[in-house]
């Protein structure tokens, strides 16, 4: 394919993809704070109902920003069944570096540069991924495939690439409104074998 008609369809697929992220945004942001809160809980309650934390120990998640899911009803059920949670902190944009650390309820959170939530931490506070044992990632879209639309940073592709390799299971987190048919992806991506929503328990081919 000559290198202009690569370009151009490159091109096309930054902007579908751009379009799906503004449109998902949008519709995130647009719920109300009692919507949030039913679907947070629903969601809270699939996870333990179908027992995904059984022989798990430690547990990352995300703490929520631009609308996404709140994780805080699933966090708070950890704490009461003795599990560890992590969640991310960035640490460095240009090499997409990031790394999980202890949050519990005495965690101080700060807005970062990014204005995205990170708890101060000491360096006993870091964890290795050799010792997680469930990742759940944010994401903006995901589609019948299991393939991931994220905020676009890059930062989840590259810490969970080969994750199949690794000791640790990934799932997703998302609204039901965030599932679309078909996502066009990228060599980089990193697709998802469960997604819980809401109302639904996605599983896909991606063990």
């Amino acid at each position: 394919m000559p290198y202009y008609l690569k370009m151009k369809k490159l091109t096309k697929l930054c902007n579908y993809r751009r379009k799906i992220r503004e449109n998902i945004r949008n519709l995130r942001k647009s719920l109300t704070v009692l919507d949030q809160r039913i679907a947070s809980m629903k969601v809270s309650k699939i996870a333990f109902n179908f027992n995904f934390f059984c022989n798990s120990k430690n547990i990352a998640l995300f703490i929520p920003f631009d609308g996404e899911l709140d994780t805080y009803p699933l966090i708070l059920r950890l704490w009461l069944n003795n599990y560890k949670t992590f969640v991310p902190v960035i640490k460095s944009r240009r090499n997409k570096k990031m790394i999980f650390v202890r949050f519990s309820c005495n965690s101080i959170l700060y807005r970062n540069k990014y204005n995205i939530l990170e708890p101060f931490y000491e360096s006993k506070d870091i964890i290795s991924d050799l010792y997680l044992d469930i990742i759940i990632v944010p994401l903006v879209a995901f589609d019948q495939k299991g393939s991931r639309l994220g905020m676009g940073g890059g930062f989840y592709d590259f810490f969970l690439m080969n994750w199949c390799k690794k000791k640790f299971f990934i799932m997703g987190l998302a609204y039901d409104f965030q599932y679309i048919r078909n996502i066009p992806t990228k060599s980089w991506d990193v697709p998802l074998p469960i997604v819980l929503t809401p109302n639904n328990i996605w599983i896909f081919k991606n063990m």
